[in-house]
């Protein structure tokens, strides 16, 4: 009964941890399940037999899971608050039990996808494949067991057979599991310090970054929700209005994209901004001047937009079936607005900040940029993108000149 207790409390350190995280994931990828596999839409088994017969797709979409899932699926195997619970004198098959299935709650969407598509067992082994990727990326350097996990991993999703796949995914959870609990202390000494940089621009930008990330979740699950739904909807749009050359579909790309990120980029802007204001002590010690700072913040902000772009055309790129160079205009336009568009936000969200008037200013900025880039991209097409970019640097310049005005304005030191 006592190991049952120690297993609950670990679980429940590790829903503490990753909800904040996993939520708007959840939510993310229950909207795309409700429009994807809708009453009109696919079935859950014509997109499983898909990837079966696709290696090109299966890896996509495996990896966009791994990627999207590996900042939660790591806090769920091994939340900080639980290192005091090794030390306990419990066996170790209690923690790596508790860890699995933390682990395996994340991978419900992949365990359910296969498991409606094919059966169960499918299920199963497609979750504790991810589960077995995801434990094997937590830990560092790599290893023989990352060796091992790789192979695993081809195997079950490249193997059509449960009964090749189901063992495969049993032993390498196992052994990946294992791994990262026993390597867990090392993990979190790693993790407060083992990415540097020693460019002050690209130092203070990862800092933002890792603030948005642990502090304000929501606002990339939002920014990636709204990505998803325009992906969904560019093969529809193009179907709608018959669209077939490569240009058509880059024109198409940057409208949705301008509907789409420059929303997202109003939120994502003002979090990087408050960052900035916690950061400011620790940047008047170090001496970082003002310009600094301001370049910092439109290259995180560059960084969110150009995921949420490369996201969005990632996501309508697998959709539509047509020719390589169509699906690379797809894929970059969009990752390119949204860096312009981050950029040029950091400016705007800064001029917010400092106004009495901050959610008005937001949401007007959000506005204009959002009509100008689908008046552009309608008037002349994938060419606009030009046109943003330069408009962007144009921005980031004025808000590096206007950064110490603005600094006394808002009262930080």
């Amino acid at each position: 009964m006592r190991y049952v207790r120690l297993a609950l409390v670990y679980m429940s350190l590790s829903a503490r941890a990753a909800v904040p995280l996993g939520a708007p994931l959840f939510f993310g990828v229950f909207v795309v399940a409700f429009i994807v596999f809708g009453p009109t839409g696919m079935r859950a088994a014509d997109l499983v037999f898909t990837l079966r017969t696709s290696w090109p797709l299966a890896f996509v979409l495996w990896t966009g899971w791994l990627v999207l899932a590996l900042p939660v699926a790591r806090l769920a195997l091994v939340p900080p608050s639980s290192m005091y619970l090794r030390w306990l004198p419990a066996p170790r098959w209690v923690l790596y039990a508790s860890a699995a299935l933390s682990g395996l709650v994340v991978e419900l969407p992949w365990m359910v996808l296969f498991g409606r598509g094919e059966s169960i067992a499918s299920g199963f082994a497609a979750g504790l494949g991810a589960l077995a990727v995801h434990a094997a990326l937590v830990t560092r350097p790599v290893g023989i067991v990352h060796v091992l996990v790789a192979l695993g991993w081809a195997a079950i999703a490249l193997q059509p057979s449960v009964m090749i796949a189901f063992p495969t995914a049993c032993i390498a959870s196992l052994i990946a599991v294992g791994h990262a609990m026993d390597r867990a202390p090392e993990m979190h000494a790693m993790a407060r310090g083992s990415v540097r940089a020693r460019a002050p621009v690209i130092a203070l930008a990862m800092t933002h970054l890792f603030y948005v990330l642990r502090k304000e979740p929501a606002v990339l699950g939002r920014a990636f929700i709204l990505s998803i739904l325009a992906g969904l909807s560019l093969p529809m749009a193009a179907r709608g209005h018959d669209l077939e050359t490569p240009p058509a579909f880059g024109a198409l790309s940057l409208g949705l994209a301008a509907v789409a990120i420059s929303p997202a980029m109003s939120g994502s802007s003002a979090a990087v901004i408050r960052s900035e204001r916690l950061s400011a002590w620790l940047c008047d010690v170090m001496g970082t001047s003002p310009r600094t700072r301001a370049l910092a913040a439109a290259l995180a902000t560059s960084v969110i937009g150009a995921a949420a772009g490369l996201f969005l055309g990632l996501v309508a790129a697998i959709l539509l079936r047509h020719s390589a160079w169509t699906l690379v205009r797809v894929a970059m336009i969009p990752l390119f607005f949204g860096m312009a568009v981050g950029g040029a936000f950091a400016g705007f969200a800064r001029e917010a900040d400092a106004s009495p008037k901050r959610g008005d200013r937001g949401m007007v900025s959000a506005l204009v940029v959002t009509i100008m880039g689908v008046v552009t991209a309608s008037l002349w097409g994938e060419r606009a993108l030009l046109l943003h970019l330069v408009l962007a640097a144009l921005s980031i310049a004025i808000a590096m000149r206007r950064a110490e005005v603005l600094r006394r304005r808002r009262g930080v030191s």
